[in-house]
């Protein structure tokens, strides 16, 4: 905009809330924007090498705390990180309410808030269902990414686990609550009804994004490489590489987690549990990427 504008009282040009916080872009002009982001606890931050060709960006942490998953330090109030032309994805875990000031290229506020938005919509059905389900989901996605970007994988591959690991059990919405919380041994029949989720959940996200490949991958969560899994029996290299990481951080955050029907398993524990099965059921390398993750 030519001239000369004062904002006062916080204006904004645009401000979207949801569950991940409050985001408000300030400034906007035709090579960049300005961008307030007050983002909760337990979320992630993530940098990829297309958000910045050529371009500098800049992000001020006015408060709080991140962790740089890929230098293995922190982030805090006061300190500030730039990018740019970046090789690999970067990945920073929310760690406390952080509050940032963002400057960017252009179109990446209303980019990031539009995908944000489709996932967090979905979010809201789980948690209206289960309160366990959507804290199970929301962690699986944030241990996913980390994984993911332990083994430098793709942009889109980090991506999609992010989001996906974070509505990956979307498909439980239609699964009665007795079964979900049941304090006992789940019935064959019981157990069946709990397996049509992947199917369920491939199907609500087709009616509601869209998506193909998201959808293809939730469908495929619960497959195993050994051909032991479901809905299909898929074995190694059928199964996508998104799907063989939501499993292992699904699995992981399942058995560390409370539950009715037995009390959570303790971290060596379940590590332990994952690599009894590694090579069978898990792919090696996951499995190990999830520990190098977890020991930090």
């Amino acid at each position: 905009m030519d001239g000369f504008k004062i904002y006062k009282n916080g204006e904004a040009i645009k401000e979207d809330i949801n569950k991940a916080g409050r985001f408000k872009l300030m400034i906007q002009d035709s090579d960049f924007e300005i961008f307030e982001s007050y983002i909760h606890a337990g979320h992630s931050v993530i940098c990829q090498p297309y958000e910045c060709e050529n371009s500098m960006n800049a992000v001020f942490v006015l408060s709080g705390k991140l962790y740089h998953t890929n230098t293995k330090s922190y982030i805090s109030g006061g300190e500030h990180y730039t990018f740019k032309n970046l090789k690999e994805t970067h990945h920073l875990s929310v760690e406390e309410d952080t509050e940032l000031l963002m400057i960017r290229k252009k179109s990446f506020f209303m980019e990031q808030v539009s995908k944000m938005n489709k996932v967090m919509e979905l979010m809201d059905m789980i948690q209206k269902k289960d309160h366990y389900t959507e804290k199970h989901c929301n962690s699986t996605g944030n241990l996913a990414v980390k994984i993911a970007t332990y083994l430098r994988l793709s942009d889109e591959v980090i991506q999609n686990v992010l989001f996906i690991g974070k509505i990956h059990d979307i498909g439980k919405i239609d699964v009665p609550i007795e079964i979900l919380n049941k304090p006992g041994k789940l019935t064959a029949e019981e157990f069946d009804f709990i397996k049509k989720h992947p199917q369920r959940g491939h199907d609500i996200v087709m009616e509601t994004i869209g998506d193909k490949e998201v959808a293809k991958i939730i469908l495929q969560h619960h497959e195993r490489i050994d051909g032991s899994g479901y809905p299909f029996g898929l074995k190694g290299k059928e199964i996508s590489v998104e799907a063989k990481i939501i499993l292992v951080a699904d699995s992981f955050d399942a058995m560390t987690s409370n539950r009715p029907y037995r009390k959570p398993m303790s971290v060596n524990d379940a590590i332990q549990e994952l690599r009894t099965y590694s090579g069978i059921w898990y792919e090696k390398e996951i499995v190990e990427a999830l520990v190098e993750v977890v020991r930090e």
